[in-house]
């Protein structure tokens, strides 16, 4: 039997089917942009085979998902289909690991649209579409913030006052959980075969969106996004961490409404806003080497801010084994690779600069230098893949 997963956001619908019995590369996959848009629907297709891309007319998520299952009962896929997993980004303090979908889990679910409000509408949107043209199939929810439910108090708490947390559940909670999750998996299974130590590592998820996350035997014990994806590391168009009393001073003295401010924080801020050019690294990068000082500022800032983040991780850690980099940015980026660790030389990390240039490919994912005190890895991070394997130990008992 081959498990769909579907993530679901709002103008996208991204899939992939697999059977985890033969594969850990999905046999099909895909994404359908620009849904809920006036413009022509963009669709990438591909299989072991060939990629494709093509276009369909303007259409709502219901008709995209209803063109994804004409194409699945054309090629006959449809009927291998075993189970059906679901990504959720804020799963809160009720959902702490996935679960099969229910009518009970949905309507719990409604309580937690608001947590995330760019991403769970869209990702419940996505998993009722789901439920009615396949309603035969078990249906598995994986959340993004259910890898951190370990992370300890003293480390999720924010310092503001008991009832803030216990009436508004205001704490860290944690996202990219996916992405560390298989990290945690796949770098301890490399680590291990190759006879290194993989109690401790720092997984440093650079894309769009950035996140550190301490690994302590397999388990998160911390992260550096919090009550919101905003926290943290310097991003694409978010800012990361800021000083509080920014916001403060924007309401009162720029008379900017809460609205804007996030805005501001969310979509103008980051990559995007210290280069006034684009959130693209490659772009940035081309930008700096034409002698653009803004985007070499937010080079600078970037990468700065990601090493002090592994710093600020390895506080959780007895010893940093493994540093981890994974992402679009980080698995494809050797010189932003470089830039970081060249801030992390005060605790005896280096890079082989060869390794680093290829990715690793040559070595198992390795690029650390012969002088490292500790592994440092590039390892491509499959979150579809962890979900698929989610919803297999969930639903697999009912095949």
């Amino acid at each position: 039997m081959n498990i769909l997963v579907i993530n679901c956001g709002s103008s996208s619908l991204k899939f992939a089917v697999f059977n985890l019995h033969e594969t850990d590369a999905p046999l099909w996959s895909g994404l359908i942009e620009r849904i809920g848009t006036h413009t022509p629907v963009s669709i990438s297709w591909s299989d072991q085979a060939q990629k494709v891309h093509f276009e369909i007319p303007a259409c709502q998520h219901r008709q995209a998902m209803e063109w994804l299952v004409d194409k699945f009962d054309q090629l006959g896929i449809t009927a291998t289909l075993g189970g059906v997993g679901h990504r959720f980004v804020h799963g809160g303090e009720t959902f702490r690991q996935s679960v099969l979908v229910t009518p009970a889990v949905l309507d719990t679910l409604k309580a937690c649209l608001d947590l995330a409000p760019l991403h769970n509408p869209a990702n419940f949107e996505g998993i009722e579409l789901t439920q009615k043209v396949f309603p035969h199939l078990p249906q598995c929810i994986v959340f993004d913030t259910a890898f951190h439910a370990t992370i300890p108090e003293h480390a999720y708490r924010y310092a503001l006052p008991e009832k803030y947390y216990a009436e508004h559940h205001i704490r860290r909670y944690g996202f990219h959980g996916t992405s560390h999750s298989y990290i945690a998996k796949k770098a301890r299974q490399i680590l291990q075969e190759n006879d290194c130590d993989g109690l401790g590592m720092v997984s440093l998820h650079l894309g769009n969106g950035c996140s550190s996350c301490a690994i302590l035997d397999g388990k998160s014990v911390d992260t550096s996004m919090g009550f919101t994806p905003l926290e943290g590391l310097v991003m694409g168009t978010r800012s990361g961490d800021i000083d509080p009393g920014v916001c403060l001073y924007l309401a009162e003295k720029c008379q900017m409404p809460a609205q804007e401010i996030s805005d501001l924080l969310n979509k103008k801020s980051g990559l995007l806003g210290v280069s006034g050019v684009s959130n693209d690294m490659r772009t940035l990068l081309e930008k700096e080497k034409e002698g653009h000082g803004p985007s070499a500022l937010a080079l600078h800032v970037f990468a700065y801010k990601a090493a002090q983040s592994v710093g600020k991780m390895m506080v959780a850690l007895p010893r940093l084994d493994a540093l981890v980099f994974t992402g679009g940015i980080g698995e494809n980026s050797p010189t932003m690779r470089a830039r970081i660790v060249e801030h992390l030389k005060c605790f005896h990390l280096f890079l082989a600069p060869q390794a680093n240039h290829t990715h690793g490919k040559a070595d198992d994912g390795f690029i650390q230098g012969p002088t490292s005190l500790a592994k440092v890895l590039v390892i491509p991070t499959q979150e579809e893949w962890l979900i698929a394997q989610e919803t297999l130990e969930l639903t697999g008992t009912r095949y």
